[in-house]
């Protein structure tokens, strides 16, 4: 009970700071910092939906986000139509591109499939660098518009913080419901066995597909938003660096977890606006920050903060018992198992028609466990 109302308690907390930061916080902090974090968190979270719970470690998502900004500025800069025109379409298209990648790269795993989604991103990155017709070549499309929706004016810093917190809240919720739903479940089984899922009637290669192309739309979300942030799109903005960032960032968060997303992009937005004051290497600082955690911490900054809370949790418990604090009573609903053999048959089978039913479960829920 304690556990769960931290956790509650920490999240309204969470939840008041990104509200008020504009109230409180200086305009730079508001744009380079928090609006910077959330829609490269967004494409992040496309990345952890597929790493962390499909077992696809997909270097092509920059790619699907370059997809649609191209789209969108061509269609308001190039042609003139309507700003929601061009969003429609972006997502579209970067939804439909990352089937087409999915169809061709799903089929392998592991590094070989790495190595195809890289190669699909490098595919966008010198069309977009090459092509003089649409994309307008190395120089790319300038004067991409935030817009105006009636009252709302997005080009207002504020506005367009608020706008991307709550787009970024809606994507990460609807994430969130998706991998406990019956496709996130058989997705993590897919991840856990793959063949074992198969035997048991799943399609395997459906099941990836769509999740790539889920992802890709996701992807599309960020590209749109950060088209709009930078108000110009350029295969500067989908190269090689860019391409490995994504991954740095949700390595640094944890890939077993959505929020992870959002704590890697703020702390790399953090580090390369800041380290740069101080040395023209702050690219070395992230590579040295992204080995200290791949290295000692495989679950992100996330994994470590919950591992510190635990440690946290138990040592209260054990100076409260050195002072003669009695121990809360065992609750009723956690019976105690009994030791040795002393278990049924019966029980026996329960447990292996549980683990059949429940084919996997959410990391977040396996690290609370532990």
């Amino acid at each position: 009970m304690t556990t769960r109302v931290t956790q509650i308690a920490g999240l309204i907390a969470i939840a008041i700071f990104l509200l008020t930061l504009p109230l409180f916080a200086t305009q730079f902090l508001v744009v380079q910092i928090g609006i910077q974090s959330l829609f490269l968190g967004i494409v992040a979270l496309s990345l952890i939906f597929l790493a962390g719970y499909g077992g696809l470690v997909s270097l092509a998502q920059i790619a699907l986000y370059g997809a649609s900004g191209y789209v969108l500025a061509i269609i308001t800069v190039s042609y003139g139509q309507p700003w929601f025109v061009g969003v429609i379409a972006g997502l579209i298209f970067s939804t439909l591109l990352a089937g087409v990648f999915a169809l061709i790269s799903v089929r392998t795993q592991g590094i070989y499939f790495i190595m195809i989604t890289l190669a699909e991103a490098m595919l966008v990155f010198y069309y977009a660098d090459q092509d003089r017709i649409f994309t307008n070549g190395h120089t790319g499309i300038n004067g991409v518009r935030p817009p105006t929706v009636g009252p709302i004016v997005m080009s207002d810093p504020n506005t367009f913080y608020y706008t991307t917190l709550l787009i970024a809240a809606l994507v990460y919720l609807s994430l969130r419901y998706i991998v406990r739903a019956p496709f996130g479940l058989a997705l993590q089984g897919i991840r856990d066995n793959a063949q074992r899922m198969q035997s048991l009637g799943f399609n395997v290669y459906a099941h990836r597909v769509t999740a790539f192309t889920l992802a890709g739309f996701i992807a599309g979300i960020g590209g749109i938003l950060g088209t709009w942030y930078d108000g110009a799109i350029s295969p500067g903005s989908i190269d090689l660096t860019r391409t490995i960032n994504v991954l740095i960032i949700a390595v640094l968060g944890g890939l077993s977890y959505f929020e992870g997303a959002f704590v890697g992009a703020l702390f790399f937005t953090l580090v390369t606006n800041f380290a740069s004051s101080f040395t023209d290497r702050f690219n070395t600082v992230i590579g040295l920050a992204f080995l200290v955690v791949a290295l000692f911490f495989p679950d992100g900054l996330i994994g470590l903060s919950m591992k510190t809370l635990h440690i946290i949790a138990r040592i209260v418990p054990w100076r409260g018992r050195r002072a003669g604090v009695k121990p809360a009573p065992t609750s009723p609903s956690s019976p105690v198992q009994a030791p040795g053999n002393s278990r049924s048959v019966a029980s026996d089978a329960l447990a292996e028609d549980k683990e059949l039913s429940i084919v996997s479960v959410n990391p977040e829920e396996e690290e609370k466990e532990q």
